[in-house]
Formats: C-alpha cells, sequence, structure tokens
C-alpha cells in the first residue's frame, strides 16, 4: 500500500534460527482447533471472534504467530528446498546491495554508526536510514578534492529520517555531511508520522502529532496541523500557521525554489487519499489556489508552478487541459488572483501513455512515461513560449527513472532495467537528447536462455489488458509450465518491468514462467485506467486479472494444477479477492501485506486513508460491494481452496498485519490449507533490512511455489511446441 505517499535475521543466524523453529515444531502439540464461528459481516450487524487478532503487540496474538511461524518454517522445510533458496536469496541480495551502494546510503556516502549504511544506534536504539531532506550537501560531481582540503559543499547540513524497524514513522535528526556527525544541539524531532522542510537553514516546516497523545493527527494517522519551528525552539513553542480537519487523509508543506531565485511556499491539504487544496503562503496570507482536486505541484521553473493534472481542467480563461498532462501556472500571477487561474501546456501525453515523473536541470526540464508500459525518457526545451520535445534513445521493454539531477547542469543520471537486464546507469546530455551507458548492471543470472514477450487478455467487458511474459525462448505449449502470475491493480501505481536475480535463479532457472499483468486500478494507461476500477467499479480489477489467467491457460502456457498467483498490499487484496472467487483456477497462492477484511479496514492502522480507492462501509452501496468481495467475509466452509501462503510483519503501521492474521485464522478454523509467517523485521516493505532480512520473505515464497507447482523429473512432458514471439 503506497503511503500519502518481508523480513528476516543476518545470515549467520539464518540456519540456527531454521535449526531452532524445526525443533520447536517437531516438540510442539498441535493445539485444538475450534470450529470456525459464522461472521455475520454480511447483515447489518458485525461480530469478529478474531478481532483480537488485530491489536499488532497483543501477548496472546504475538504467541498465536509464533505457532504459526514455527508450523510454516517446518512445512516449508520439509517440503521445499527452504535453506538452499534462503541461502541464494541472501546472496543475490548481498550482491544487489553491494551493486546499488547499499539500501539507503547516508547523505556523505557512508554509515553514521557502524558499517551498514542503512543503519545507526543511537543510545542503544537501532534506526533505520528511511530517507534525507538537505539543505545543501556534498556536491557529488565536484572534482575530488585535494589531500587535506574540504569537500566542496553546498550549503550545510542534512535532516536524516530515521526509522526503528521500517515502519513509517520516523525520528528526524541534523546531520553533517562533512563532519559524518549529527549535529550537536541541531534539530530534532522525535518519533512521529511526520512531514519536516526546510524554510531557511535556521527555520523549518513540520507537520506532525504536537504531543504525546498523538493530537493534531487524522484518523487515517497522519498530521494535519503545520507549524514554524526555529532553531534551539521547544517544540511546544512553534508557532501554528495552518489546519487542517481531523477527517482528512493529511497536511503536509513543501517549499519549491529555481535557479532565479524565486520561491513558493506550498501546503497540501488531502481532504481524501487522492484529492488535494493548495495554499501558497504569502507572507502572513495563506491563499488557496484554484487548482482541480486531482493535482499535485511537481516544480518551480522560470517562476512558472508546473503541475501534474489527474482530472481534466478547463482554466479561468477556458482553456481545457486532459488528465495526464503537466501545465505551467505563472507564480506571480497566482499570488496575485489564486482563485482565477490560468495555464500552458507543458507536456500532453500520448494515449497509451502515462507520465511519471518530471525534474528540472540547468535549461531544460526531463520528463520520464510508460509507453504502452515501456520506460520512456523525453527532453523539453522552452522555444519561444512553448516547449519542444525530444525523446531520448533508451533500451525498450524496460523501467527508466531519474536517479540524479541537478539545476546547476544538463545533464541527469537515469536508470534502466528490463526483467532480463539488470539496472544500468546512463548518463543523458540534455542539451543533445542523447545517452550514454556509464554502468552496466551486474547480472545475477543468465538471462540468455529466456525472453520476454507482451501479450494481451481480453477482460470481461471487452477490455485488452496487457500482460508480460518472461519465459524460455523454447517454451512448450502443453499446457504444464509451472508459471508464478502477478499484479497490483490500485492506487494509480503501475507494474512496469522489474529486474529480480532472485527470480531469474530461483524460478526461471527451474523451468517457470513469470507473469506481470497490468490490469486496471493501475496507472499504466493513465488516470483513465485507475479511475476505472475505483470503489464499486473495482470488480473490474478482479475480472482483468482472471481473464489473463484463462488467457495463459488458453494459449496452453500452463494448467490451475500449475499456476501460482503472488500479490502485496493491494495485490494482497487482489489475490484474497480471486482466491475465494475462483478457486479451482490456482494451484498456490502467495498474500503478502495484505487487506483481507473490507468491512473492518477502515479501522485497522491507516486504512481510514483510502476511503477514495476502496469506498466506506458508511455508504450503503460501497458498503454492500465491499461484503460482496471481502476475503475474510466470503471464505466459504463448502467450498475447496488451493494451500495459501500468508505473509506479513508485525510493524506494519500502513495496513497492520490483523488483516493477514484474522484471514489466517480463519481459513484454519475452516479447516482449510493455509501457511502463515510473520516477520518482527520491517514495516510495510523491506525498508532498513538486511541482506538476510531482504531475502527471507521471497525465499520463503519461492520455495512454497517451487514446492507446489513445480513437477517432478518424471512427470515433464517428452514433445514439445515452441511459444513464438509472435504468439
Amino acid at each position: 500500500m503506497p503511503s500519502v505517499r518481508s523480513q528476516m535475521p543476518p545470515l549467520t543466524r539464518i540456519a540456527p534460527a531454521l535449526m531452532l523453529a524445526l525443533s520447536l515444531a517437531a516438540c510442539a502439540q498441535t493445539s485444538p482447533v475450534d470450529p470456525a464461528p459464522p461472521l455475520s459481516g454480511l447483515s447489518s450487524t458485525y461480530t469478529d471472534p478474531y478481532a483480537w487478532l488485530e491489536t499488532p503487540d497483543s501477548p496472546d496474538a504475538l504467541a498465536w504467530v509464533a505457532q504459526q511461524n514455527r508450523r510454516t518454517l517446518a512445512a516449508l522445510a520439509q517440503d521445499a528446498p527452504l535453506a538452499d533458496f534462503t541461502a541464494t536469496a541472501t546472496a543475490l541480495a548481498h550482491d544487489a546491495a553491494t551493486e546499488d551502494g547499499g539500501s539507503g546510503a547516508l547523505p556523505s556516502g557512508g554509515a553514521v554508526d557502524g558499517k551498514d549504511p542503512a543503519v545507526t544506534t543511537i543510545g542503544g536504539v537501532r534506526h533505520v536510514y528511511a530517507g534525507s531532506n538537505c539543505f545543501g550537501t556534498v556536491d557529488p560531481d565536484a572534482p575530488a578534492p585535494a589531500a587535506g582540503a574540504d569537500p566542496v559543499v553546498v550549503g550545510r547540513t542534512c535532516l536524516v529520517s530515521l526509522s526503528r524497524t521500517g515502519e513509517d514513522a520516523v525520528e528526524v535528526r541534523e546531520y553533517d555531511p562533512v563532519a559524518k556527525a549529527y549535529v550537536e544541539g541541531g534539530f530534532h524531532l522525535p518519533y512521529a508520522k511526520q512531514t519536516v522542510v526546510w524554510l531557511d537553514h535556521d527555520t523549518l516546516l513540520v507537520a506532525r502529532g504536537w504531543d504525546v497523545g498523538e493530537a493534531a493527527l487524522t484518523r487515517s494517522g497522519y498530521p494535519y496541523v503545520v507549524k514554524v519551528v526555529q532553531r534551539g525552539q521547544r517544540l511546544e513553542d512553534a508557532r501554528e500557521i495552518f489546519r487542517g480537519r481531523v477527517t482528512d487523509t493529511s497536511v503536509s508543506p513543501a517549499i519549491f525554489r529555481d535557479r532565479q531565485g524565486h520561491r513558493a511556499i506550498v501546503l497540501v491539504r488531502r481532504p481524501s487519499y487522492f484529492t488535494t487544496e493548495h495554499y501558497l503562503v504569502d507572507g502572513r496570507r495563506t491563499l488557496k489556489l484554484g487548482l482541480p482536486p486531482l493535482a499535485e505541484v511537481a516544480v518551480l521553473a522560470n517562476g512558472q508552478l508546473v503541475v501534474k493534472l489527474g482530472q481534466d481542467w478547463q482554466t479561468a480563461d477556458g482553456r481545457t487541459f486532459p488528465a495526464g498532462a503537466y501545465v505551467s501556472v505563472d507564480l506571480e500571477a497566482a499570488r496575485h488572483d489564486p482563485a482565477k487561474l490560468r495555464a500552458a501546456a507543458v507536456y500532453l501525453p500520448g494515449p497509451r501513455e502515462a507520465v511519471t515523473n518530471l525534474v528540472k536541470a540547468k535549461s531544460h526540464l526531463v520528463v520520464t512515461s510508460d509507453e504502452n508500459v515501456r520506460g520512456r525518457l523525453t527532453v523539453l526545451t522552452r522555444v519561444d513560449g512553448a516547449w519542444k520535445t525530444d525523446r531520448v534513445d533508451l533500451p525498450d521493454m524496460s523501467a527508466v527513472s531519474i536517479k540524479s539531477s541537478s539545476e546547476e547542469k544538463d545533464k541527469v543520471t537515469v536508470t534502466v532495467a528490463g526483467f532480463l537486464a539488470p539496472q544500468a546507469l546512463w548518463s543523458v546530455d540534455l542539451d543533445s537528447a542523447t545517452a550514454t551507458l556509464t554502468k552496466a548492471g551486474a547480472p545475477g543470472f543468465d538471462a540468455s536462455p529466456y525472453t520476454v514477450d507482451q501479450w494481451q487478455a481480453v477482460s470481461s467487458d471487452g477490455t485488452a489488458i496487457p500482460y508480460f511474459i518472461v519465459h524460455r525462448k523454447d517454451m512448450a505449449l502443453t499446457g504444464d509450465n509451472p508459471t508464478l502470475l502477478t499484479a497490483y491493480g490500485g492506487f494509480n501505481l503501475s507494474r512496469l518491468p522489474t529486474y529480480s536475480a532472485t527470480i531469474g535463479k530461483l524460478w526461471l532457472d527451474r523451468g517457470g514462467v513469470y507473469v506481470v499483468a497490468n490490469i486496471r486500478g493501475g496507472g499504466e494507461f493513465g488516470p483513465a485506467w485507475h479511475d476505472a476500477a475505483l470503489k464499486t467499479h473495482r470488480q473490474k480489477s478482479f475480472d482483468d486479472f482472471t481473464a489473463v489467467a484463462r488467457d495463459l491457460i488458453h494459449r496452453q502456457v500452463t494448467r490451475p494444477a500449475r499456476l501460482g498467483i503472488s500479490g502485496g498490499s493491494n495485490g494482497g487484496l487482489l489475490m484474497g479477492v480471486v482466491l475465494t472467487q475462483h478457486p479451482d483456477l490456482w494451484g498456490a497462492v502467495a498474500i503478502k501485506v495484505p487487506l483481507l477484511d473490507m468491512l473492518r479496514y477502515e479501522a485497522i492502522a491507516a486504512g481510514s486513508s483510502w476511503v477514495a480507492e476502496y469506498g466506506s462501509v458508511s455508504v450503503p452501496e460501497e458498503r454492500a460491494f465491499l461484503a460482496s468481495i471481502s476475503p475474510y467475509q466470503r471464505l466459504d466452509p463448502t467450498r475447496a481452496y488451493p494451500e495459501t501462503l500468508i505473509m506479513t510483519a508485525t510493524h506494519d503501521d500502513r495496513v497492520g498485519p490483523g488483516h493477514a492474521r484474522k484471514f489466517a485464522a480463519r481459513m484454519e478454523a475452516l479447516g482449510k490449507p493455509v501457511l502463515f509467517y510473520e516477520s518482527d523485521e520491517g514495516g510495510h516493505g523491506t525498508r532498513g533490512l538486511d541482506d538476510a532480512a531482504r531475502a527471507r520473505g521471497p525465499a520463503l515464497e519461492l520455495a512454497y511455489f517451487a514446492a507446489r507447482l513445480m513437477p517432478h523429473p518424471a512427470e515433464r512432458p517428452a514433445g514439445q511446441v515452441v511459444a513464438g514471439a509472435g504468439s
């Protein structure tokens, strides 16, 4: 689940931990399981016999988790080569971290404390690096200083965000990138969900809960009060400049600057997860900008606020701009008449294109986009009052993202990666719109036997749904290939070509096929692709996924007994729905950090922030739909389900572990085959985890799929029909 904006011990502890788990499992007596009581979630009243599992750190819940973990590790160690998978995945995670320069390099490029650049210990408490916001930092492109000379520094210090176990909540400390130490007596904001930006070197704008009782947090658990904090000032003495509402999703500050000396102080209020109100701070005045609700300010360039539109917008002068476009608004004109804004086009995407990012350089703007789910890079140059576009030639069938840019030069560094090509760095000269490969990624597996195709299925309403399929060049169309299918389908987020040496080594090299479906609800084709599956229309997303599965079966790539599906977060909801709607289609199912109780999701962790995506039980029509698809309530005692692996994290403060726990408990009580594993490291992702911890989740998952889907040698068919690229 995206923020308003899997999980293990170090390598040296893997084998002992696994042996201990196995020995405990062997000694443990199986607890009697009471028959599953019926849920009344489909009626007007709602009782939940497993609600006690929603409390993350409840002793009873943690005891249940420990028992489940022992059982799952024992089962997978017996049925699958778990130890081999874990060792391989850990080595690959280490290689990837080394290749990328660490999972979270601090501003200095090194660790504050200890050897891991993502971890520091302060007062005996372990912290995880979660990002930084610098008021100047060491210039990474400056020539190396002479021996004994100071590095070239632009500005002075950084605000470093530190999480404890990978949660969204962070502690903020001021850090000196030259001295490589925290600033004594510098800014220090205690642990909280918060947004902090520099107003100047001695002043911060801060949105957070402003007392120990978590006051000034929305019902979604995010800040809605912004204050000014001066250097040396106590938080309780900070001056409030803006207050949203407790019913909002969040309020956050942002500062935009350009090379010409313009500065825009913008306060972003989010009444719902997707909708925004933008307020321009002008001295003591706070001016509400007349931008549409679905809009985001991207950058300030040449005195122009560049805005990304999530909906069609008719401006004050009658011009209309389409959803997905970037437009510019004059900053001084906005200060003069904030309600009646005029705009000019900056970048208008094509019909099968979704813009993903825009950054500014010295003389140009740079846009990344996905065209038919393939990464593109475009240079924008201001010529005679309009923006000229030049497409940069980069490898196709890849994901493209901007790694670094600077307003002081007309060059950017981008990363390019595909399913079979590891992440590589390219230097782009913006004046000539040409790219040069500067560092090829080190491959984690031999990709030469494989190819990537982009096929499409037809959904229940006739919509074409594209999907990527990664397979051996000589794949046999016998319907017997072990196939792993994944998708996300929510929050306007796209599933793009992504390199995974772990998938290569532990799945493709063992004879598997890997498929990524680009279903509605995601952002692959712009706002309309997302909007098509919002709230009560979400069944389209589930139907799209099912259509891709049936297409794979129809093409004789695989069959249900060989077809596994996997998804996390919103993708975990997707897995839960298609498991309960079509249990006969799947041979194995992995559900990770999921939402599963859709009649309670608003009351769990940050769930209420996603009402704009899913709908609310307080609206009768939306409640009826949520009840009709909610996996937790739709488990049917009379139906057979494939064995399901459910994975979550104790410290997930975004979705919360309660969904996964309750679903697993209910499946077990109904006598359905289920495996459950919960990590006590990490949050809603792998941020801050060491190599072994990042490897544990994929190792468990792929060992499970290998054991359930891979045929024994005696089962392999003799004849082959080869799939061509044009299939």
